[in-house]
């Protein structure tokens, strides 16, 4: 009988430390919350003084300093509009050098003339010969295309 009491003890001892050990996780679990929801403040605090300082920046710029700004943006919109232009023009020299439509050779990546060209030979290449059916189902079929050729039709049919 004793040691059934002793058991006893023991599994009430046990069962009390169980009882302060998930205590402290439950309470450790709220201080962290609450934590969590300062720092949220904080943070939504710190946002709106940055958009007011910001705001506050902007309002005392001189007219100079403004001035600056714009002209570099439409610099930067300048140097984007050449390198659009510079880019057509050489995907329109590569088309009419290789005889397809300019509009398949700007779907390619080529960054210069050059390889622009390589794309579009191995892009050819690719493409095999085949004669086309007409509408009499084959009886009277055209001459083999070049790769070029069929290439371009097949550009000219999506559009």
């Amino acid at each position: 009988m004793a040691e059934e009491m002793q058991d006893t003890e023991q599994q009430g001892q046990v069962d009390n430390e169980a009882a302060k050990s998930e205590t402290d996780w439950h309470a450790k679990y709220e201080a962290m919350r609450e934590e969590m929801r300062k720092q949220e403040k904080r943070a939504k605090e710190n946002a709106a003084a940055a958009s007011e300082l910001e705001q506050l920046k902007e309002s005392q710029a001189t007219e100079q300093e403004k001035a600056v700004k714009r002209a570099e943006k439409a610099e930067a919109e300048l140097n984007e509009l050449k390198a659009k232009a510079e880019r057509a023009e050489v995907v329109a020299r590569v088309a009419d050098k290789q005889g397809i439509p300019a509009e398949a050779v700007a779907m390619l990546n080529g960054a210069d003339a050059d390889e622009l060209a390589e794309q579009v030979e191995r892009l050819l290449k690719l493409l095999p010969a085949y004669p086309t059916r007409t509408d009499d189902g084959g009886g009277k079929a055209e001459a083999k295309k070049s790769a070029a050729q069929l290439f371009a039709d097949a550009v000219s049919k999506q559009r």
